[in-house]
């Protein structure tokens, strides 16, 4: 059985970052993720016209207070640019109605990440000795053992086991629940706290759309929409800051149980549609478009965020602070966040407060 000081679980950002600290100060450690691709809710589609862009799908923004995610990027060398608010901004109020024009979007005061947050990923993963990240490796179950921590995980059908003296869950609350459930070093309010602690965006839809030109900047449009019909209730421009790459996205607002009796691609057409109505035969014109419905993201979303409206994430961790710690154990998701849990800020936030680290 192989052991480390450290394992662990999620190579999200949160996990990305407790591996790239961990690295800083020779700690052994390793990285299991279930999926085959890093980054948990960050995920970016690239860009086929210019391969060093990345349209997010997941996080977009960094706000000006989220100071602990700009030092990040600034110690990784990545470049953080103003979103593009300028010009006006459309509103539509009913399908058979043209969107209205209102004069003067007006400022959102927002960064977005050169080349998409799929950068900051690609840059942590960077910073990590190959050997100690694990891809494929889905976790299959915890056991607390003379002081020790054993871990199963299935990586293409078979099972491994990993012993450790510290370990560090870097997922939501309710995916840290399904693997807790019935374990008996775990207390019933902490585990009850966990299940109703609703996973930040889980249930969301994202859509995006690339283009050879901003023709909405042309027209002086911000490319900012609001709707009160859908399929998405908000519309932003997805361009870089350079003249290489551009396009629009939005957040889907009609609910997952709508979602699940339609195809991706009817999905994907009813958005084009939209944005067809609001700016005209231009928006027609796409060179490639991505969705990415993270309700069916069965690593990050369960029913019960399905049934719920969004909602911001409290998780008062502080409260068992004392009986995480004589478990050697570590709950580092963003959720776990004093300081905008759910953003990027509260990933970061979240590993930098945790007990192993202070």
């Amino acid at each position: 059985m192989k052991h480390k000081s450290v394992i662990i679980i999620g190579g999200g950002l949160a996990g990305l970052y407790a591996a790239h600290r961990l690295e800083q100060q020779n700690i052994p450690y390793l990285l299991l993720e279930a999926n085959s691709r890093l980054g948990g809710r960050i995920l970016g589609a690239q860009n086929k016209q210019n391969s060093g862009h990345y349209f997010d799908l997941g996080p977009t923004w960094v706000f000006p207070h989220h100071q602990k995610t700009q030092g990040l990027l600034k110690q990784l060398g990545i470049e953080f640019f103003e979103h593009y608010a300028k010009g006006d901004v459309l509103y539509q109020t009913s399908e058979n109605q043209a969107a209205q024009r209102i004069k003067g979007a007006g400022e959102l005061d927002l960064f977005k990440i050169q080349g998409g947050c799929q950068s900051l990923v690609t840059a942590l993963h960077t910073s990590l000795e190959p050997n100690n990240v694990f891809l494929n490796h889905e976790l299959t179950n915890i056991e607390r053992c003379k002081n020790l921590w054993e871990i199963t995980a299935s990586h293409k059908g078979v099972e491994c086991t990993l012993s450790a003296d510290e370990l560090m869950l870097a997922m939501p609350p309710r995916i840290i629940a399904q693997h807790l459930a019935e374990k008996q070093w775990i207390s019933d309010v902490l585990l009850s706290q966990l299940q109703n602690s609703q996973t930040w965006m889980a249930g969301q839809a994202k859509f995006a759309v690339a283009y050879a030109t901003p023709f909405w900047r042309e027209q002086g449009l911000s490319g900012q929409i609001f709707s009160q019909t859908g399929p998405m209730v908000e519309i932003h421009d997805a361009s870089t800051d350079t003249d290489r790459s551009h396009g629009l996205f939005g957040f889907i607002g009609w609910p997952a149980s709508r979602r699940s009796q339609m195809t991706q691609q009817q999905l994907k057409q009813a958005c084009l549609a939209q944005l067809v109505s609001c700016y005209g035969p231009l928006a027609s014109d796409f060179t490639d478009y991505y969705l990415k419905d993270w309700a069916s993201d069965r690593f990050t979303c369960t029913a019960s965020d399905k049934l719920e409206s969004s909602r911001h994430p409290s998780f008062t961790l502080s409260n068992h602070k004392q009986a995480l710690r004589d478990l050697h154990l570590h709950f580092i998701g963003s959720e776990f966040a004093t300081v905008d849990p759910g953003y990027l800020e509260g990933a970061i936030d979240a590993v930098d407060r945790s007990a192993y680290f202070t």
